[in-house]
C-alpha cells in the first residue's frame, strides 16, 4: 500500500510572499528480500538487494482570503525501476474549510488509504493476497482528482480519473480505540466494481486489523493483522485468504525501534504457497 510520508523540513521563502513556505519531507528504506517465485528480475533471482525513496518537495501559500494553495512533485526511486524509470509525479491543490482538493498524477484512489498492514520492512506480500479484490490494489489505481474532508474522527475521500471516468469512494472513523473503514471503487474500463471494509482496534500493548473485500472480477478476499508492542520491539503477524489466491497466505515478523524515526525490521512467510522474507532497515526524515 500507499505509505503516508510524516518527517518534515521546512525551508521558508521570504521574498515578499506572506505565509510562503516550502517542505521537502520522506521517507526510504533498504535490505534484502527474498521470494520462492522469484523478485521478478532477470535471471530469475530469488534472493536481491532493495532500496526504495520517496521525496516530497511542497510548496504553499495563503491567500488574503484565507485559502491555502500548493504543489507537490514526488520524486520516487526503487530498485526495480532504477535507472531508467523514475517517478516524478506531482499534484496542484488548495485547502480550506472544505477539505483539500488536489489536482495531478499522484493522487491515489480513495480505497488504497485503507489495506492491510504488510509484515517486513518493505512488505512480504501477505497484504496483497488480502487486497486482490479491491480495485485500488490496481498498480495503476491512480486518480487525477481527489477531494479529502476531516470533521474530528470521521474522513471522506473521493477520487476519479477525469480521462478514464474510473472513481473511488471512502468513509473512514478513527476514536483511537477503536476505528474503521468502508470504501466502494469503480473501473469504468471494465465495469468492474468493488467494495471494501477495514477495522482497527488498539488494547494497550496489542493491535490488531480485520480486512474484508468483495469485487466483480476477483470475488472475496480478506486478512487478519495483529501486533504487540513490548519497549523498542514490535511483533506482528497476518494471514490473508482469497478466492483468487493459488493459497493462504501468512508471515510474521519483527520490528526493532532505533529511535529518530528509524526502524530495523524483518519478516518471513508464505505468500500464495511460496516462501517470502524481508530485512531491512526504515527511516523517515
Amino acid at each position: 500500500m500507499k505509505k503516508v510520508l510524516l518527517a518534515t523540513t521546512a525551508l521558508v521563502l521570504s521574498a515578499g510572499f506572506a505565509a510562503a513556505e516550502v517542505k521537502i519531507d520522506g521517507s526510504a528504506n533498504f535490505g534484502l528480500k527474498y521470494n520462492e517465485a522469484g523478485l521478478g528480475y532477470a535471471g530469475g533471482k530469488e534472493a536481491a538487494g532493495w532500496y526504495e525513496i520517496d521525496m516530497n518537495v511542497t510548496g504553499t501559500m495563503e491567500s488574503d482570503s484565507g485559502l491555502t494553495f500548493g504543489a507537490q512533485i514526488q520524486l520516487d526511486s526503487d530498485y526495480a525501476s532504477a535507472p531508467n524509470d523514475q517517478n516524478y509525479d506531482a499534484n496542484v491543490f488548495v485547502s480550506g474549510a472544505f477539505g483539500t482538493i488536489k489536482v495531478g498524477e499522484s493522487n491515489w484512489v480513495a480505497s488504497d488509504d485503507y489495506g492491510l498492514t504488510d509484515i517486513g520492512f518493505d512488505g512480504i506480500g501477505v497484504d496483497n493476497t488480502a487486497e486482490i479484490s479491491m480495485y485500488g490494489n490496481d498498480a495503476d489505481s491512480v486518480n487525477d482528482l481527489r477531494w479529502d474532508y476531516t470533521v474530528g474522527a470521521v474522513s471522506m475521500t473521493a477520487s476519479i480519473d477525469t480521462i478514464s471516468e474510473d472513481y473511488g469512494l471512502a468513509l473512514g472513523y478513527d476514536a483511537g480505540t477503536f476505528g474503521g473503514a468502508i470504501a466502494f471503487d469503480h473501473d469504468e474500463d471494465t465495469g468492474m466494481d468493488s467494495t471494501s471494509v477495514l477495522l482497527t482496534a488498539s488494547f494497550g500493548a496489542f493491535s490488531g486489523e480485520l480486512y474484508y473485500a468483495d469485487g466483480d472480477q476477483w470475488n472475496e478476499s480478506y486478512g487478519i493483522y495483529g501486533a504487540y508492542k513490548t519497549g523498542p520491539w514490535t511483533f506482528e503477524a497476518a494471514v490473508a485468504d482469497a478466492d483468487a489466491a493459488a493459497d493462504t497466505s501468512y508471515g510474521i515478523g519483527a520490528k526493532y525501534d532505533l529511535g529518530g524515526g528509524a526502524t530495523l525490521a524483518g519478516g518471513i512467510g508464505s505468500v500464495e504457497g511460496d516462501t517470502a522474507a524481508d530485512f531491512g532497515v526504515t527511516f523517515k526524515f
